[in-house]
């Protein structure tokens, strides 16, 4: 079925409650005599078919209207997601030092996640983006040692594919004493230290 119970648990109820009505109404209209007889529906169906077959319009109705429009909402929510895509790809291509730096942070502790400050600009301006989002849904925060917020954020699975090591200026392939000295020069100072920075690069 295309209804998720996990998203509206009401919605899904009334769904399930509208197709089976439809379903029993139509088992009742449409099958043959000889059936009928033998479960003895034949004068239900002589009194009544007026209301069976109402209940069949209105359920059948609500089934194709709620079809269509899950249809119809699944084409709109494709469409804002290539549109985000195009948008976030074009952002990437115009990412600045400390933006580097931020998304840089990810590969370089090897962590899917990490707790970043998102009032400062280059966090604030990769959230805005959708380059990063958070990964709790109500984007939970703490408070760190300096007294700043973080919340927990990683790479967009969308932005995720366009970032390349050559877009965030890491080294291909083992990094040599000149690629680590600025691997920590270049860190914002808001980040917290990374003692094994080699090993991680």
């Amino acid at each position: 079925m295309w209804k998720d119970e996990s998203k509206n648990s009401l919605s899904y109820y009334l769904f399930q409650g509208m197709l089976w009505i439809a379903i029993t109404c139509a088992l009742i209209l449409f099958m043959p005599n000889s059936l009928l007889e033998l479960f003895k529906l034949t004068l239900l169906l002589d009194r009544s078919a007026h209301i069976v077959g109402m209940f069949f319009i209105l359920s059948s109705s609500y089934l194709a209207i709620d079809f269509f429009s899950t249809m119809i909402a699944n084409s709109k929510h494709k469409s804002r997601q290539h549109r985000l895509s195009e948008q976030i790809q074009d952002r990437i291509k115009t990412l600045t030092s400390g933006e580097r730096a931020v998304l840089r942070e990810f590969y370089l502790q090897r962590q899917t996640s990490l707790w970043l400050p998102d009032q400062e600009c280059d966090v604030k301006s990769l959230l805005s983006s959708g380059v990063l989002i958070a990964v709790d849904f109500y984007a939970s925060s703490r408070q760190n040692e300096q007294g700043s917020k973080e919340t927990e954020l990683m790479i967009s699975h969308l932005a995720r594919q366009h970032l390349t090591k050559s877009r965030l200026k890491l080294p291909m392939g083992k990094p040599n004493t000149d690629d680590i000295t600025y691997l920590k020069l270049a860190r914002p100072s808001y980040l917290m230290p990374v003692s094994e920075l080699k090993r991680s690069a």
